[in-house]
């Protein structure tokens, strides 16, 4: 219960803005996200779900992406199923010249947050969680709250193995990994670009909030 509440009070912080976060360090920020250690879910795609904070909105989905909105920002999430599936341990450094990287872990399981300046006022937070990628382009007044949907997302994901074998078969060793469909490299542009073959524009509702 202690958990569950540390998040709640972790996303009424963010939405309400009756705290300010903008003096807080991304370091802080992330130890007490990940602290929380939430079970609690209220989106589910079919190999995953986790809890997608207030306010966000899911535009696409596929078996490994989704496009998620909010306050004007495009959130791109992907899953590696296939390193999940094989238990594929991520092996992070910590990058140089960059705004700021940060290596941390939590369960025995090491995530990276890197936040890269792009150009004057446009930041790319990259935040690797639990075989979950989450990346946006951002103000830099907006880089903290950035972190904190980001890690409440990544945090919370819990896969469905069974789903993930009916998916794909029982031999998911031969799989191609890293099936990402985003185009991460920055091109100058708002946003981060997604493969035209792939990418359509829908709505999804989120779910009733459950526990696992």
């Amino acid at each position: 219960m202690k958990k569950k509440l540390i998040l709640i009070l972790c996303i009424v912080f963010l939405t309400t803005g009756c705290v300010s976060i903008n003096d807080s360090s991304i370091e802080r920020i992330i130890k007490e996200v990940t602290s929380s250690n939430s079970k609690v879910y209220n989106h589910t795609n079919e190999g995953f779900k986790y809890y997608l904070p207030s306010g966000m909105t899911i535009s696409y989905k596929d078996e490994y992406n989704e496009i998620i909105k909010c306050d004007g920002y495009k959130f791109y999430l992907y899953v590696d199923l296939v390193k999940y599936f094989n238990n594929v341990e991520n092996d992070y450094e910590v990058e140089k010249n960059i705004y700021y990287s940060h290596i941390f872990e939590n369960k025995k399981i090491k995530g990276i947050v890197n936040v890269y300046e792009i150009e004057s006022d446009k930041y790319l937070i990259s935040v690797n969680y639990n075989y979950a990628k989450i990346e946006a382009y951002v103000k830099k007044k907006d880089i903290n709250k950035a972190v904190i949907k980001a890690l409440i997302i990544a945090t919370t994901m819990k896969y469905n193995k069974n789903v993930i074998i009916n998916m794909f078969g029982k031999d998911l060793s031969s799989l191609e990994e890293e099936v990402n469909v985003f185009n991460i490299e920055d091109d100058s542009s708002t946003f981060l670009q997604v493969d035209d073959t792939y990418y359509a524009e829908q709505n999804y509702d989120s779910e009733v909030i459950r526990k696992q």
